[in-house]
């Protein structure tokens, strides 16, 4: 399971909002002065992100939460945005080319208009499967709420 610290910012009556730190992967490395993706990653913002999680404990706005995604999630999270829209293009292109361009006697045209329309297809695709993903059993979890320590000075 892959965890990360997240802030309360907002309760309601079966949902908990909360705010992570968003990071590149380029902040904990060795070489990222040195490096092309860490010079990417300096030019776009760090910001906030805001996720809604299911409530399953009492807190209180402020609060810190330990939160965790299944690693089940992330490995089919990452197949679907990767491989689905690649299939769902490849398959456009083969269904021009084997299929359209000879029904319609037309050329490369067809193919590539096909090909990009099986691409369309694969990223709508990703966008229907992902908002069913971040739901139930494969969308992140309050793990427990992070205790608060004082010092005594």
């Amino acid at each position: 399971m892959s965890e990360e610290l997240a802030t309360v910012v907002a309760i309601d009556d079966r949902h908990v909002w909360v705010e992570c730190e968003r990071r590149s992967a380029c902040s904990g490395c060795q070489q990222q002065s040195h490096c092309g993706t860490g010079t990417v990653a300096k030019a776009f913002p760090q910001g906030h992100q805001r996720i809604r999680v299911a409530r399953t404990m009492t807190l209180a706005v402020g609060q810190q939460v330990r939160l965790g995604i299944p690693r089940q999630s992330l490995l089919r999270g990452a197949a679907l945005v990767y491989v689905l829209p690649l299939f769902c293009l490849l398959v456009g292109a083969l269904f021009g080319q084997l299929w359209l361009a000879p029904l319609l006697g037309a050329g490369e045209g067809v193919t590539i208009l096909s090909c990009l329309g099986g691409g369309a297809l694969g990223f709508l695709l990703v966008r229907f499967y992902s908002n069913r993903l971040d739901r139930g059993a494969y969308g992140p979890r309050i793990l427990g709420a992070v205790l608060t320590t004082r010092s005594l000075v």
